[in-house]
């Protein structure tokens, strides 16, 4: 036994500590510290590789924002992954504040979360007496404190979430069948949360077993590429190792010799022994996933490629008030502010001049700057956008947000449609749009209308925030009268595939 695995607690732990596949990023893991002691003082024990995901997981910036908004694990069943995340409720309901949703593909993996986590606040009085409601019952499993704080364990449903407005952490435990509608159906719900989480939790995917497995692929695919903001792990055992060797069990079970034991994995061998069994095994015990292969989307889908360049007019001769539009991606990483503004002949020019990672400070900073500089006769963002978050900050500063409700929202998107199909647009072809156009889909609502949504990993921010731009100058372009033509001289990006650098707006001032 190496160093590294000796552990006071387990003596008899001999699975290896370290993921196969591991990103994350540097951060204060003071949280993560204070919740190990405060499970431990309530008698629940971790081990090294448990305590090393909670300190990634509650892991903050200089900010004290997390340094992982999203955090992934797929482990092999039957490792304790499932105490990583009672454990971080814990500290998140009691220490922290905060509203939790733990969500699972099978009642009774949510309702033995809930008697996991009621075992532990029952066993001391300190975390007992605060707890003003728990039941569990009819699919649902609650604990609700006196200050206000709840935890609600269920079921997954494409209602599960609806009703809610303000969730600080959601866990999708079981997250080899996380549907699409089930994740669309909990987007919003953390958006007037100040410092969200959403931690998926599952081993690995079973394509034949596990048909809705592409959500959890796609995660993985972002862990696999080190995407920023996500806290990926991976315990899994490579195709050259072994299958019936005990190394190669030890290698991907972290509790191997405290939870999984070399007797265990042979009565599931033994009894997993035709081919689909042996795949099973593979998936199951060594974390050998039969992943969905990514599937070729269609491109250009609602406007299309043809339309959309013949538009594209380099420098454009502009005239009269300005309209800005904002928005930002679902998962909280990037902003795009856009503006709009008539030509001289007639059409809208629509231009993307702020596509970057930045606090929410930073960005006010910057919408001041062009505010100042350009008196616009209107800043919108959808009001369902996590962009909306900026509302207080604008207000502080006597600017006004605009706030799009679903029927506005439907006529931009629209009214864009429309005039892209009738050539009455102007546009740079820029890069950051091209894209967001290129993936863009429709999400079609309950009477038929549709409003912009996204297909893959694309962020369709930038299409977003220009089609609110064209809609703010529209709508409240005539409350501004002006004979002096503005030139918003938005530069392009020295380097179209790297957003983090593409800052035109500032480069006029």
């Amino acid at each position: 036994m190496t160093a590294s695995l000796i552990c006071e607690d387990f003596p008899t732990l001999t699975g290896r500590q370290e993921p196969h596949h591991l990103s994350l990023f540097n951060g204060d893991i003071s949280h993560g510290e204070k919740a190990i002691e405060l499970s431990r003082r309530a008698g629940a024990k971790s081990m090294p590789w448990q305590k090393m995901s909670q300190h990634a997981i509650l892991s903050t910036t200089p900010e004290g924002r997390w340094t992982h908004p999203d955090c992934c694990l797929i482990v092999p069943r039957q490792n304790g992954k499932s105490e990583i995340l009672i454990q971080r409720c814990i500290y998140g309901l009691f220490k922290l504040g905060e509203t939790i949703i733990y969500t699972a593909q099978r009642w009774k993996t949510a309702r033995d979360a809930w008697k996991r986590m009621m075992q532990i606040v029952k066993s001391r009085a300190w975390l007992r007496n605060r707890v003003v409601r728990s039941t569990c019952s009819q699919g649902e499993g609650v604990i609700e404190l006196a200050t206000g704080e709840s935890i609600s364990f269920g079921t997954r449903s494409n209602d599960t979430g609806r009703g809610l407005t303000k969730v600080d952490l959601i866990i999708y435990d079981e997250a080899y069948n996380l549907t699409d509608g089930e994740l669309s159906a909990m987007s919003f719900v953390q958006m007037a949360a100040e410092n969200p989480q959403t931690i998926y939790a599952s081993s690995a995917v079973n394509k034949d077993e596990h048909p809705n497995g592409a959500v959890l692929a796609s995660v993985r695919k972002r862990g696999l590429a080190h995407d920023d903001g996500l806290y990926f792990m991976e315990y899994m055992a490579p195709e050259d190792m072994d299958r019936e060797d005990e190394a190669t069990w030890q290698y991907c079970n972290p509790s191997y010799g405290v939870i999984q034991t070399a007797e265990k994995i042979l009565k599931i061998m033994k009894t997993l022994a035709t081919e689909a069994g042996r795949k099973g095994f593979d998936v199951e015990a060594l974390g050998r996933g039969d992943w969905p292969v990514d599937v070729e989307f269609e491109t250009w889908s609602v406007i299309s490629e043809q339309e959309w360049f013949a538009m594209g007019d380099a420098a454009p001769d502009l005239i009269g008030p300005i309209g800005l539009g904002m928005d930002r991606s679902l998962d909280r990483q990037w902003w795009s502010i856009a503006a709009a503004q008539r030509t001289t002949d007639g059409r809208i020019h629509v231009e993307v001049g702020y596509f970057r990672s930045g606090s929410n400070a930073q960005v006010v900073d910057f919408l001041l700057d062009v505010i100042t500089a350009w008196d616009p006769c209107a800043l919108v963002t959808d009001g369902k956008s996590p962009a909306a978050v900026l509302e207080p900050l604008l207000l502080d500063a006597e600017v006004e947000l605009i706030k799009t409700t679903a029927n506005q929202m439907v006529t931009a998107c629209g009214g864009f449609y429309d005039d892209s199909v009738s050539a009455v647009l102007s546009h740079t072809e820029q890069p950051v749009m091209t894209n967001a156009l290129e993936n863009a889909v429709k999400r079609t609502l309950p009477r038929g209308d549709w409003a912009w949504n996204t297909q893959a990993d694309a962020v369709i921010a930038p299409l977003v925030a220009a089609t609110l731009a064209r809609w703010a100058l529209l709508t409240f372009g005539s409350r501004v009268s002006t004979q002096k033509a503005v030139d918003p001289a938005f530069d392009e990006p020295v380097d179209a595939n790297s957003f983090d650098e593409f800052d035109a707006l500032s480069a006029a001032f």
